[in-house]
């Protein structure tokens, strides 16, 4: 009953006469050769449905050994004539095929059961095309709707990890709302977005983020995170997704297809009961709790060399101990603060008084990041209506998600509303529609330098930010903390600064289809028109509170982001059953895509008076608008040849002309071949042990527009008394002044091309005990798009042209074992394997290198000769055999900026297990990545305010030895060249302070192997109530409760940045969490 609505709509219900068919079509149909007509015998009739007694529209009635057959109609029923002893063959996708033979009967009620296998074995890949998995030529991975929200992810992308060989989603921090970034086979783009595109319900939707934080927060390393719009997704409306890793697999989409697709299929009403709505219902919660945090030492105060301050941001000073024994605030002691008396035990915080609070405090020690963070919570509500008719069927659902993150003041309130339906219109004419409503805010805190944890993280031991306001007294604007006039104090900032992201989106599409047959039972036509729209406008406000460190007196600013995109899509699809051996498919059609981007921002300094943090409160205000507007036109076609269910053969060639490219530049072919032999057809090759075998392989070319802008001129912002503008600066003197945009376009700007090829095989064995897949591919980019800087002299700083060659090679292995398959035992094992290696091989001439986000140093870059991408910055000075060279106190001396670290890990391993146990069912994921590097600014700034329990652990040692050789020089030689030699000392307890804060400045030290293990999913369920129409699921389930990194204290994926530099660089990320639920789903 899944699929029969499907059919119903999708195979024509009624057949049209044969006066609809061309003359010279019937006149060949007459001819002898046609078993129809030439072995008549019998004229038989009847019905087929399933167990529930729904009729199979387009089942296959077909007597056996000739070509003679025919279809079922809407209600099940068919006619044929056919010999008196024909045996008939009656077989439906999905379900088990009968055979039943006549001996003299004329009436048939056939009843066919659904083949479970076979239903798995469907799958729907580019152009909403279903196709069985055997006869795909091309590697792709499905992941149904029971594995992406077993422990309920609110973030639909994040639930893909470690399900997909070949697929990475790198998720920037544990924050709601945090941007989660897919990559399928390594990136094609140096500069540009890799996320592959994304297909619900047959239309490509938007799923990247409006802004990009290199250029919005100063190469990622300051402001927050913004979501990718793949975040407005609620799981629980997903049926399915399929993955379409190679080119080969998504080239019928064109340009945007160029990083793989995303098909995603969403509930509908087709497998719903006929009769009374079918309502399923789904709650759960759960609680998010910090599982890593920076290990802190617990001995030392604030202070510098030794000695308390109380308002500097150290751990430097005494010992926590002898803070009452201090000669200028100890309570021990004679001083200013004890002139009416001593206080014994205590010591004066400063902070204290300034907040209204008794001023003494007695000496302790603090762990301020866990007194900061709280219990995450999460409440997720579902409810789906569906019902099917004889000619249609509905569905409706409302979602709703609220959470509260570890960080007060931020959370996330999402709610999704989908109405999906189809209806036969008339013998050949279906339509249908699916249209999505979401409005979601999303409330954050900044990252990095802007972060909170920026204070959290490096507060001295003996200051406690949780027992002294972050205000003083009776002035909630001006700061009370233990650092003066650099980053807002954590708590300040949580009730004073505000992120906030607004969204409302409509997506959806319409859909009117006609089908005919030609009045036989070999040939089908369907002629398909889909309009759909992609709609949606964001707004982002960024407030820096009155009283800020960062801007004198407040900023604000409110940027948004309207966006529209319409798509247009006709596709002719022709299927001809040439005889029993040949199946011969054909596809044409053409899509029209119209996209508008308005983006307006709003700036204000400076606000006039406190506690209205507003633009209309602020004393310098400036604005811009920016409209976009792009479209694409594609002309696409497609041809399949099958033959004896072994060889298959598809070749596909798309032509896209777009706007966004310069004028004689605007039209590109791309075309795609595979091809597909399942040897285990092969007569002689049949056995009991490899039960299915394929060898496929595939080569496609595809490309990736840029966005080509003539030379055109901009009004440029106010700043400082001058209108400024690259590389003219006008003065203001009253007057206003358009100046050259100082970006430049290539005239003959091209697209980006990539080849790519692939080779593979599918293997399973014991009739599905165990199958194994193994995929290799290859990508050669070309005409990489991205800014080449110019010299001062040309009038621009930069301009977009093509350059630079990268490729990759990628190794994917599945390995799928099911030792047992009981009726109260079930166990399964899943593995996938991958193995990622992209290079960038040229850049432009005169380019050596391209920076991807961070500092000055370290920063993030792409490299020629290197593995994309790199970490770059200031590496250790070493002499010619490597060794790290040190001065007398083993203080290691900085070297020159290089390539200090890689980020690209070795390998990902994915394990998922699924046991059935009676009515239990427990599943787990494991997640396994090794190698690869990140650079952690956390860990720097924590060893060198002296927080970190590396640093007071040095501070008490006789002879600290870091983990590499080291050598000191000794002289110089006669050539006047150093002269080293081992160094067998050590840093002494007394220089700890010297050598972290030398150290420092070492971007090489902070660099560190960022393998991991990771139980990222357990869940168990089970049915507490089955009965009649009435199923009661109850089920726990947790999140990421295992963590096995090199990084202590630190989560090995919060990062900063959700471009191509997300997984390289992290700088006071929110610390990772672990999450714990459970969930209740009804369904009657």
């Amino acid at each position: 009953m899944k699929y029969t609505t499907l059919y119903t709509l999708i195979l024509g219900l009624f057949s049209i006469g044969w006066t609809d068919c061309p003359e010279d079509f019937m006149e060949r149909m007459q001819r002898p050769g046609h078993s129809e007509i030439q072995l008549s015998k019998v004229m038989i009739s009847g019905r087929v449905l399933d167990e529930s007694g729904f009729p199979l529209a387009g089942a296959t009635i077909q007597e056996k050994e000739t070509a003679n057959g025919a279809i079922a109609d809407s209600e099940g029923k068919f006619t044929l004539v056919v010999a008196d002893n024909a045996v008939l063959r009656v077989s439906f996708i999905g379900y088990i095929s009968q055979d039943i033979e006549v001996e003299g009967h004329s009436t048939f009620h056939i009843t066919l059961r659904e083949d479970m296998i076979e239903l798995d074995n469907v799958i729907v890949t580019a152009l909403g095309i279903e196709k069985k998995e055997n006869s795909l030529s091309y590697a792709t991975d499905l992941i149904k709707n029971e594995e992406l929200t077993r422990v309920k992810m609110p973030n639909l992308i994040t639930s893909l990890t470690g399900k997909s060989a070949g697929v990475r989603v790198n998720q920037v921090s544990s924050g709601l709302g945090a941007s989660a970034k897919v990559s399928i086979r390594g990136i094609r783009s140096v500069a540009s977005d890799n996320q592959p595109l994304y297909v619900i319900d047959g239309m490509p939707i938007a799923s990247t983020a409006d802004v990009n934080t290199d250029t919005m927060n100063n190469g990622s390393v300051s402001g927050a995170d913004y979501a990718n719009r793949a975040v407005d997704l609620d799981p629980n409306d997903i049926e399915s997704i399929n993955i379409l890793k190679g080119q080969a697999a998504s080239a019928l989409y064109g340009m945007r297809a160029s990083n793989g697709v995303i098909v995603i299929t969403t509930k509908s009403g087709k497998g719903a009961r006929k009769g009374k709505p079918q309502i399923s219902f789904n709650t759960n919660l759960a609680f998010d709790k910090v599982s890593t945090l920076p290990e802190l030492q617990t001995e030392y105060g604030q202070g510098n060399e030794g000695a308390y301050n109380p308002y500097s941001g150290f751990s430097w000073g005494p010992s926590i101990s002898d803070l009452a024994n201090d000669p200028v605030y100890g309570g021990n002691v004679q001083n200013e603060y004890t002139e009416g008396g001593l206080h014994n035990g205590q010591y004066y915080v400063p902070q204290r008084a300034a907040a209204g609070l008794d001023p003494w405090a007695t000496p302790q020690a603090y762990n301020n990041a866990k007194d900061f963070f709280q219990t995450g919570v999460t409440w997720s509500n579902s409810v789906n209506v569906a019902q099917s008719f004889d000619k249609g069927n509905y569905s409706f659902s409302l979602g709703n998600t609220t959470s509260d993150g570890i960080v007060r003041s931020t959370g996330m309130d999402r709610y999704n509303v989908k109405l999906s339906g189809e209806a036969q219109l008339h013998d050949n004419w279906t339509t249908g529609f699916n249209g999505n409503f979401v409005t979601s805010k999303i409330k954050k805190q900044g990252t990095a330098n802007d972060g909170v944890t920026a204070t959290v993280y490096t507060a001295p031991i003996s200051y406690t930010m949780a027992g002294i306001p972050s205000h003083i007294e009776g002035d909630p604007y001006t700061q009370n903390t233990f650092r003066e006039n650099w980053i807002d104090d954590g708590n300040w900032a949580c009730d004073n600064n505000s992120f906030t992201e607004r969204s409302q989106r409509f997506f959806g599409n319409a859909f009117l289809k006609y089908s005919t047959k030609f009045g036989t039972d070999n040939h089908k036509l369907d002629v398909k028109y889909q309009i759909g729209d992609d709609a949606y406008t964001t707004n982002y406000s960024d407030i820096y509170g009155y009283g800020t460190t960062g801007y004198a007196n407040g900023y604000a600013s409110e940027y948004g982001f309207t966006v529209n995109e319409m798509n247009s899509l006709l596709t002719f699809t022709y299927n001809w059953n040439i005889n029993e051996d040949f199946v011969f498919d054909a596809l044409l059609g053409n899509e029209l895509v119209d996209k508008r981007i308005s983006n307006t921002q709003a700036v204000g300094y400076s606000f006039n008076f406190p506690g209205w943090n507003h633009l209309n409160n602020a004393s310098v205000f400036n604005s811009s608008h920016e409209y976009k507007r792009k479209r694409t036109v594609g002309n696409f076609a497609s041809l399949s040849l099958a033959w004896k269910n072994m060889l298959y053969l598809n070749v596909t060639g798309r032509n896209d002309i777009v706007s966004s490219m310069p004028r004689d530049n605007r039209s590109f072919f791309y075309p795609s071949v595979s091809l597909g032999w399942v040897f285990t057809e092969v007569e002689a090759l049949k056995n009991d042990i490899l039960t299915f075998g394929k060898i496929r392989g595939s080569y496609a070319e595809v490309g990736m527009a840029g966005e080509y802008v003539p030379s055109y001129y901009y009004t440029p912002s106010y700043g400082g008394g001058f209108f400024q503008g690259t590389p003219i600066m006008y003065p203001i003197n009253g007057n206003m002044a358009y100046i050259p945009y100082f970006v430049v376009y290539d005239p003959n700007l091209k697209p980006q091309n990539t080849k790519s090829y692939e080779l593979g095989a599918d293997l399973t064995f014991l009739n599905g005990l165990v199958s194994l897949n193994y995929t290799y591919s290859r990508q050669n980019v070309k005409d990489q798009i991205f800014e080449v800087p110019l010299a001062g002299s040309t009038g621009a700083s930069s301009m977009m042209m093509n350059g630079g060659k990268m490729h990759s090679n990628v190794h994917e292995i599945t390995l799928g074992i099911s030792p047992v398959d009981t009726k109260n035992f079930k166990l399964d094992f899943a593995f996938n394997f991958s193995k990622i290696d992209n290079y960038v091989d040229e850049l432009a001439p005169g380019v050596e290198s391209i920076m991807l986000g961070g500092f000055v140093t370290p920063q993030v870059r792409a490299g020629i000769g290197d593995k994309f991408p790199v970490i770059y910055g200031v590496g250790y000075k070493r002499d010619g055999e490597g060794r790290i060279v040190v001065n007398e106190k083993g203080i290691p001396e900085a070297g020159e900026t290089q390539v200090i670290g890689k980020v690209s890990p070795d390998f990902r391993l994915g394990f998922n297990t699924n046991i059935e146990l009676y009515k239990f069912r427990l599943a787990a994921v494991f997640d396994w990545k090794q190698g690869g590097q990140m650079y952690s600014g956390t860990a720097g700034e924590t060893n060198f305010y002296g927080t970190s329990k590396l640093s007071g652990e040095v501070r008490k040692s006789d002879k600290y030895h870091f983990d590499y050789a080291a050598v000191e020089q000794k002289g110089v030689d006669a050539d006047g060249k150093p002269i080293y030699v081992p160094y067998t000392g050590g840093v002494k307890g007394s220089d700890a302070e010297e050598y972290f804060k030398s150290v420092r400045g070492i971007d090489e030290a902070y660099v560190y192997d960022n393998s991991f293990l990771k139980l990222r999913e357990l869940s168990l369920s089970y049915p507490v109530y089955k009965k009649d129409n009435l199923n009661v699921n109850v089920n726990v389930f947790a999140r990421n409760i295992i963590v096995w990194s090199e990084i202590k204290g630190f989560d090995p994926e919060a990062t900063q940045g959700n471009n191509n530099m997300a997984g390289a660089f992290e700088r006071f990320s929110l610390p990772g969490t672990s999450s714990y639920g459970f969930g209740v789903n009804v369904n009657f």
